[in-house]
């Protein structure tokens, strides 16, 4: 094929990729769409898309096209144990003529099985950050082109980019929805507080509200968190700087690495509770501050800008909700002191 026949393919490709892209927000059928075009109208033999796990340092299967289940069940993908993968996630396109041989290369049995020869792997790379792997197989041998090369970073950014919005979408949907289900209180802070850590990634997360001085953060919700972390003691203002500047500022603030001097008020508690960073972000509800959300991961993690948009945006949804949920509990006190005052008042009546 001409440069010019093969130009006008790419073209056509990508805007089919986009339209695809465009027309869903189901972010599975999105991407399945992307590999199923890069793998049919290239030519190649399979493709597959992961992304990181941060906590758990693994590329986590998210789509493929052309390959076998048992190729795909063939276990996790640990970061550690795949030098080309980590080359990857460091930025760097990686070639490889023999996949299966390739220093680095995780499965090379299973590759053998399969019948993947030649592999190029390429960062997945939203606006601030790479967030996985995308895989392409071929069938023979083959050199990968550069300017093939740069066709597949431009659909490895335009997977990325179906990730994230793809991602908001679905996932704001979903915590609406849990948070939206229920006004107990208690079951509004736990639904938000898991619907967090799991869609951000993180270890654990907790919930403090400000006491009625508005000088303590008093425990309202925790998740992944161990009874004595818990339990380690009462968290104020005065001591713990992060909080403080926090909810003055009304803006997050992460630790990046655990420390004495990164102003949070238990570094050794957490530091034994297997805790290196901590986002944490105001809930505000009618322009009043009523506590803090806090995110801990496991991980030496920086929190990009998507993070801060993401986690804040929730953050707001679940102090309103909150806000609801307290508003609900005291009409539901009142009408029950209500409705004792009226029985008292009946019970008097009739015996008068």
């Amino acid at each position: 094929m001409d440069s010019s026949a093969t130009e006008s393919r790419n073209v056509e490709t990508l805007l089919a990729i986009i339209s695809d892209i465009n027309a869903s927000v189901n972010q599975t059928e999105a991407l399945e769409a992307l590999l199923r075009h890069v793998v049919n109208d290239l030519g190649y033999k399979a493709a597959t898309l992961r992304l990181l796990d941060q906590e758990k340092q693994e590329l986590v299967l998210r789509a493929a096209y052309g390959l076998s289940s048992q190729y795909l069940d063939k276990g996790a993908l640990a970061v550690a144990k795949s030098e080309i993968d980590q080359a990857v996630l460091q930025g760097e396109q990686v070639y490889s003529a023999e996949a299966g041989h390739a220093p680095g290369f995780q499965y090379p049995e299973h590759a053998a099985r399969e019948g993947l020869v030649s592999m190029l792997a390429l960062p997945l790379r939203t606006r601030q950050r790479i967030i996985g792997v995308l895989h392409v197989y071929t069938a023979a041998p083959y050199t990968f082109p550069a300017a093939e090369k740069i066709f597949l970073a431009a659909v490895a950014n335009l997977g990325a980019d179906a990730i994230y919005r793809t991602h908001l979408f679905e996932a704001f949907q979903n915590i609406a929805h849990q948070v939206n289900s229920t006004l107990e209180l208690d079951k509004v802070l736990t639904t938000l507080l898991i619907a967090l850590v799991r869609e951000l990634n993180v270890k654990a997360g907790s919930l403090r509200l400000l006491g009625p001085r508005r000088q303590t953060l008093h425990l309202a919700a925790a998740y992944g968190l161990s009874k004595a972390y818990i339990d380690k003691g009462a968290v104020t203002l005065a001591s713990s700087p992060i909080d403080r500047i926090v909810l003055e500022t009304n803006e997050p603030k992460a630790i990046t690495e655990m420390s004495a001097e990164a102003g949070f008020q238990y570094p050794t508690e957490a530091a034994k509770e297997g805790i290196r960073s901590v986002l944490v972000l105001p809930l505000r509800a009618h322009a009043t501050h009523i506590g803090v959300l806090r995110l801990y991961s496991a991980q030496a993690r920086t929190f990009g800008n998507e993070d801060l948009y993401f986690a804040r945006a929730f953050a707001d949804l679940g102090a309103l909700a909150i806000e609801n949920a307290k508003l609900h509990q005291y009409v539901a006190k009142r009408m029950q002191e209500l409705k004792a005052s009226a029985d008292g008042w009946y019970r008097f009546l009739a015996f008068s």
